[in-house]
């Protein structure tokens, strides 16, 4: 994992996160803490473990970590804006997801769809695990009538990291509702999309976790080993909020899974990779 090079300018933890929650890659820092729970911290996307982190803020109450900043010399430059504190004081930061986003979001408003779509698609090249940019995205490419473009977007929409945003019903109404094309009618989503309903919380039984546990196992003999470990997370993450009962229902014990996802993700998650990595 390939470290910020002045990572020396903050207080860093010396824990990488496993998961659920905070999620796996996610590495804390001090400055800026508010101290209730919500604080700063690297974070590495699945996949992009070679390219420096972008920085999340956890937002302890709602059990979400928030894409921030595009790096840490963007933070840096924002906390000595606000007199090294937390603060209302923005910075531009150009080549960052959410400017994407916000820039489609604009072309949107001029009905200009096409040069939306432009941006949409740098938003999700800067930042891969977002559902909202990918919803985005391929509302656009339907419109367009790019059914391909349209198709992929709307499952990683859905294959997107629940930790720092669940998928929108108007996504999965999307998912449910294509028609699939022929490249994509064997995905592990799409064959169990009409099953599939994000509904979790008060029910004795829940057919959800099969479906997505048939998706993990698809996800992996499809070669997606990345998009694979994201929804073994999500599983977790969703099995977690249940009640301790339906958990032991369904055979699941939270310390039991870290101890087989920190294997899964040794070298991503532990800190000598870090060490040996710096300069």
């Amino acid at each position: 994992m390939k470290l910020p090079t002045r990572i020396n300018e903050v207080s860093v933890s010396s824990k990488v996160e496993i998961g659920v929650f905070p999620p796996n890659g996610f590495l804390k820092f001090e400055e800026a803490s508010l101290g209730n729970g919500d604080y700063f911290g690297f974070y590495w996307e699945f996949g992009k473990e070679h390219q420096e982190p972008i920085i999340c803020e956890m937002i302890h109450d709602e059990g979400i970590i928030t894409p921030s900043f595009s790096s840490l010399g963007k933070f840096l430059e924002w906390y000595k804006l606000n007199d090294f504190e937390w603060g209302e004081e923005e910075v531009e930061d150009e080549n960052f997801t959410l400017n994407f986003l916000n820039k489609g979001n604009e072309q949107l408003k001029q009905n200009n769809p096409e040069k939306a779509i432009e941006f949409y698609k740098k938003s999700t090249a800067n930042f891969r695990e977002l559902s909202e940019n990918w919803f985005k995205l391929a509302s656009q490419q339907k419109r367009v009538g790019n059914e391909l473009e349209f198709q992929k977007s709307i499952i990683n929409s859905i294959l997107s990291n629940w930790a720092i945003e669940l998928p929108s019903q108007n996504a999965l109404r999307m998912l449910k509702t294509l028609k699939p094309i022929k490249e994509l009618k064997d995905h592990p989503l799409i064959k169990n999309r009409e099953n599939f309903e994000f509904d979790f919380g008060g029910k004795k039984q829940n057919e959800n976790y099969q479906i997505m546990q048939e998706m993990i196992t698809g996800l992996n003999e499809i070669g997606d080993r990345n998009r694979a470990l994201i929804m073994e997370q999500n599983y977790a993450l969703m099995m977690y909020r249940e009640t301790f009962s339906f958990q032991e229902r369904c055979h699941f014990n939270i310390e039991d899974w870290r101890k087989d996802f920190a294997l899964k993700t040794k070298e991503r998650t532990d800190i000598n990779q870090f060490k040996t990595t710096k300069g």
